[in-house]
């Protein structure tokens, strides 16, 4: 897994800002931090890191020198669980199955395996239309459709009954005996949360298309189904706590950890790590892009990044240094929620 970093990015998890009055000591617990400034005008940030000795001083970032402040709030990077629903076509056969047809639903996933294009697993869920009875045909088609992704090491997609009174997933041992309370009015299709381990498996998302087929009626080949997507309607997300506990796995190495802990057996450098990857609330951040700039040969614009980043829960510690930051006459681009 890798991230993008202009020369050097430090990444410093922030759990509780120290009063005004006080200053972060190895007496504290990990992620107290205080934003200070020089006799200069240099601002940094001193920090009490996840050992017992772990006292951290930033950069001396000039204010002159910073390029672009941006502040983002938790629920803003939240990832909402990719969801589509298909029905029968209203202006075919008045929404009604063409008795004889086979309906094929075709589940596209991309990025298979690999990122590319050319990674593509595609998977189908076909049944005959044995009467002009929309609820059967929609019952075989998810039974038969969560029976072709059964044998799938692990699960991708969740498959559901949309319901006059109730949805109910299928699973692949499902019968349509077991449908008998509910009416069937049309399928969803939800992508299913990853495995994931830090700095082997990354995290990653379902990304996947529904293609009805074509059926033969009245003289034409038509399509048979409308796919429409739910996404941003869905209820169901996945924080950012994975993906921020990946961020600060991956720019540790900027601070030695050069092949991440707990791999280069047995010469490993064991790094305590301060994300809570299981934290439901997700993580706020604080992005600082600047740049240094020296004298001679180093005339040219070094640029570099800070990122704070703390627990949704202490996000009131996080505004209070933006706050402080604008206070300073240097502008910080906020997200929608924050």
């Amino acid at each position: 897994m890798a991230f993008t970093e202009m020369q050097s990015r430090q990444l410093y998890v922030v759990n509780d800002l120290a009063a005004a009055n006080a200053e972060v000591t190895s007496a504290d617990s990990a992620g107290k931090f205080k934003m200070k400034k020089t006799q200069d005008g240099e601002l940094y940030f001193a920090i009490k890191g996840a050992t017992d000795d772990g006292l951290q001083r930033s950069d001396l970032i000039d204010k002159k020198h910073i390029i672009r402040v941006s502040a983002t709030a938790a629920s803003d990077m939240v990832h909402k669980m990719h969801k589509k629903e298909v029905v029968l076509k209203s202006d075919v056969n008045g929404g009604n199955p063409v008795v004889g047809q086979d309906y094929i639903l075709t589940v596209e996933i991309k990025n298979y395996i690999a990122c590319g294009d050319d990674s593509t697993l595609i998977k189908f869920g076909a049944a005959r239309a044995f009467s002009n009875d929309a609820d059967a045909l929609y019952k075989a088609l998810a039974i038969n459709l969560a029976k072709n992704f059964s044998n799938e090491s692990v699960p991708l997609i969740k498959i559901t009954l949309k319901g006059d009174t109730a949805n109910t997933e299928i699973k692949a041992k499902t019968k349509v005996s077991d449908l008998s309370s509910i009416t069937a009015t049309g399928i969803i299709i939800e992508e299913v949360e990853q495995p994931w381990r830090l700095g082997t498996a990354r995290q990653e998302f379902v990304n996947f298309e529904l293609i009805p087929s074509t059926i033969y009626t009245n003289g034409m080949d038509l399509i048979w189904g409308t796919v429409t997507d739910v996404t941003e309607a869905n209820t169901n997300t996945i924080p950012n706590s994975k993906k921020v506990a990946e961020m600060e796995w991956f720019f540790h190495k900027n601070r030695g950890d050069i092949y991440g802990s707990g791999d280069c057996c047995p010469d490993t450098i064991e790094t305590k790590y301060m994300v809570d990857p299981s934290n439901a609330n997700g993580y706020c951040m604080l992005d600082i892009h600047y740049y240094l700039e020296s004298s001679d040969l180093g005339v040219g614009h070094s640029e570099k990044t800070i990122t704070l980043v703390c627990p949704n829960a202490k996000k009131a510690d996080l505004e209070s240094v933006v706050t402080a930051i604008e206070g300073e006459g240097i502008t910080v681009k906020k997200s929608a929620n924050w």
